[in-house]
């Protein structure tokens, strides 16, 4: 998504002489570059504690980046960093996550999940390593992909069937996700506010640069 800021310049520098004309480029620059720091570095971390179920994690709030402007090159980028594209792309803008391998593993209410809502991996490693806990597939006695999954065995063992079992992680073909983190909206909000956007903070960059061009 593009945010075009152009009629914004031109209402903000009606009235100008030729030559208090020539730093309008410079400040606006200025200002572009400002404005995507602020998305990129403070509006966005936030939103994402804010939006997601139990916060972000520390690599997901770093996740987003940005370019700088210049005089000659009036624009400027905000984006996602390529090694968090692969996941934040179905919490921008929703859609179906297909497994890189055969399955996706999602949590079920057995699992023990960290502060953020997901399986930690030293947990997911643990029922890897331990067969004596934890096997995968669809236990005897039931059918049906809706059993296929990680089980972890607990409990004393009985004489008539051994140990109870319940299931934490189930395996799946596909994953749903709905639109979540307003990624654009946000952005938006930032660049036309009315106290810290564009025209508040374009006014002041254009008056310093035309005081200094004195």
């Amino acid at each position: 998504m593009q945010i075009n800021v152009s009629t914004n310049i031109k209402e903000l520098t009606k009235g100008l002489s030729r030559i208090q004309k020539e730093q309008i480029p410079f400040a606006a620059s200025q200002t572009v570059n400002q404005l995507a720091y602020e998305i990129a570095r403070n509006v966005l971390p936030k939103k994402t504690t804010e939006v997601f179920e139990g916060g972000a994690t520390p690599f997901t709030q770093k996740a987003f980046k940005y370019t700088r402007s210049n005089k000659r090159n009036l624009i400027a980028k905000v984006f996602v960093d390529e090694n968090r594209q692969k996941y934040m792309k179905f919490m921008i803008a929703g859609g179906t996550r297909f497994p890189d391998k055969r399955a996706i593993l999602v949590a079920t209410d057995n699992s023990k999940l960290n502060k953020y809502g997901n399986i930690p991996r030293g947990t997911l490693q643990q029922m890897i390593d331990d067969k004596a806990k934890f096997f995968k597939g669809v236990p005897k006695g039931r059918q049906g992909p809706q059993y296929e999954g990680i089980w972890e065995r607990y409990g004393r063992a009985s004489k008539a069937g051994g140990q109870r079992i319940r299931m934490v992680g189930r395996y799946t073909d596909d994953a749903q996700y709905r639109p979540l983190f307003m990624f654009a909206d946000y952005a938006k909000n930032v660049v036309f506010a009315r106290d810290g956007g564009f025209n508040q903070r374009f006014k002041a960059n254009l008056e310093r640069a035309l005081l200094n061009a004195r």
